[in-house]
Formats: structure tokens, C-alpha cells, sequence
């Protein structure tokens, strides 16, 4: 029994320890996973349970293009200095504020807003895990359909099918449907780029010859860009192939 309690008061130990253990809190409000253009978003970078009144966390602005890690300070924000990233030299509006130390607001986010940010405390007396999240600000983009080598279309002949979707954030996935069967293996895409620097372009294509089972086909192509709703972002267009060779 007394090795039993020595065990347990061991691992009650190491509970109240790890549960006092400094913790990096990285939060944004509202909490989205993609934000629309022309919404707000207050960013607070803040640590927990420290005993040393000395240890302060910083806030980091990490550019998807260079990942240049800019410290965000009332001074970047007030007076930004030439090497800083073009959203803080272009702060048109006064959109960003900085409310208290690691704690801003962005408002009216616009597309060039999305960017990575971290909240580390390199100073600490104690290790505190960093943390990290991403700023997404979604562009949306209708999906365009193009037929080469355009109308009218001759039966027997190979036409090219295109579906094209230009400077958008972010892609998510996409799906190319013919008469309720997807179809996006028979055609090639082309997602550029692969990573999380925008604008995001994409393109789906196959070339066919046409027969008089594509008469009356319907053709859909959904690319889905951040929170995609179906209903909502779906192009839906209708190709009739007839045959122009018969009156």
C-alpha cells in the first residue's frame, strides 16, 4: 500500500506540473477556417502560465510567397519600415490596428491578407511549444467552359473541352460531371500552384470526337474554392451536339 500512494502522489505530481506548464495560445476572432473578403479579424498571440513576469511571447506575420518572418509590433504597424511586407507599407484606411502587444485587427480582410502566423516566446525561462495557423481569405472565381475548336460542332470531328478557373483562393478539390457521371479521370487538370501562394488557377481538358451519343449532354464542373457550398458555387452549362451534316 505505501508503495501504491507514493506512486500515486508521483503521478499526481507530474499532473499539476504538466497542467502549470507555460502554454502558447495563437487565437483569431472570428474563428473561421477561410474568411470572405471584407471581414475582421482580430489576431492575439499570448502565453499561459508562467511564473516569470519577464517571459513575453511574440507575434509573427509569415509571408506565403518568401516565408519572411516579420515581428508584429505597434511600431511595424505605425511606421513600417522599407523591408517590411507590402501589407503593413500599404495600410490604406488604417484596416490594420494595433490593439496591445501580439494583439491587432485586420478589417476589410482582402486577399493579400492571407498569410501564415506563429506565436513563439524564444525568451521564455521554460520551453512553450509554438504554435501556428494559417490566414485564408477566400477569392472566388466562376469555372468557364471553352470548346475548341468552337461552334458549330461537325459530327465525327475531335473537339477540345476546356473548363478554366483563373485567380482564385484557395483550390479545395473539383469535379467534372456528364449527365450525373464524374468524369474527371477522363479528362487532364492542371492546379497552379500546389501550395499555398495565390492566385490559384485552374484548368480541366479532354479532346473527344463527336458522336451522336453526345447529343443532348450536359456537362458540370465544380471547383471548389475554401468553404465551397454546392448550391451555391456550382456553373452549370448545357452543350447540345447536333448534327450540322443533316437538315
Amino acid at each position: 500500500m505505501f508503495f501504491i500512494a507514493i506512486f500515486l502522489l508521483i503521478n499526481l505530481i507530474s499532473s499539476i506540473q504538466l497542467s502549470s506548464a507555460n502554454t502558447l495560445d495563437l487565437t483569431f476572432s472570428s474563428n473561421e477556417k477561410y474568411y470572405e473578403i471584407g471581414d475582421t479579424v482580430d489576431i492575439h498571440c499570448e502565453l499561459n502560465n508562467s511564473t516569470n513576469i519577464h517571459d513575453t511571447p511574440q507575434l509573427w506575420h509569415v509571408d506565403f510567397k518568401t516565408n519572411k518572418h516579420t515581428s508584429i509590433t505597434r511600431w511595424l504597424i505605425h511606421n513600417p519600415p522599407e523591408d517590411a511586407p507590402e501589407l503593413f507599407k500599404t495600410n490604406k484606411h488604417k484596416r490594420i490596428r494595433f490593439l496591445t502587444r501580439n494583439y491587432f485587427q485586420i478589417s476589410n480582410l482582402q486577399l493579400e491578407d492571407s498569410a501564415q502566423y506563429e506565436c513563439n516566446c524564444p525568451d521564455c525561462e521554460e520551453h512553450a511549444e509554438p504554435t501556428a495557423r494559417k490566414l485564408q481569405v477566400m477569392q472566388l472565381a466562376e469555372p468557364k467552359w471553352y470548346i475548341e475548336p468552337g461552334w458549330p460542332l461537325q459530327e465525327n470531328t475531335k473537339v477540345t473541352i476546356k473548363c478554366i478557373a483563373n485567380d482564385f483562393y484557395p483550390f479545395v478539390d473539383y469535379k467534372i460531371i456528364s449527365n450525373d457521371h464524374v468524369i474527371n479521370k477522363l479528362g487532364k487538370h492542371v492546379h497552379i500552384p500546389m501550395d499555398d501562394v495565390y492566385p490559384h488557377r485552374f484548368s480541366w481538358e479532354t479532346t473527344v470526337e463527336v458522336h451522336r451519343g453526345f447529343h443532348n449532354t450536359t456537362l458540370v464542373c465544380m471547383v471548389k474554392q475554401g468553404l465551397f457550398i454546392e448550391n451555391k458555387k456550382t456553373i452549370n452549362y448545357c452543350f447540345l451536339f447536333r448534327d450540322f451534316s443533316k437538315k
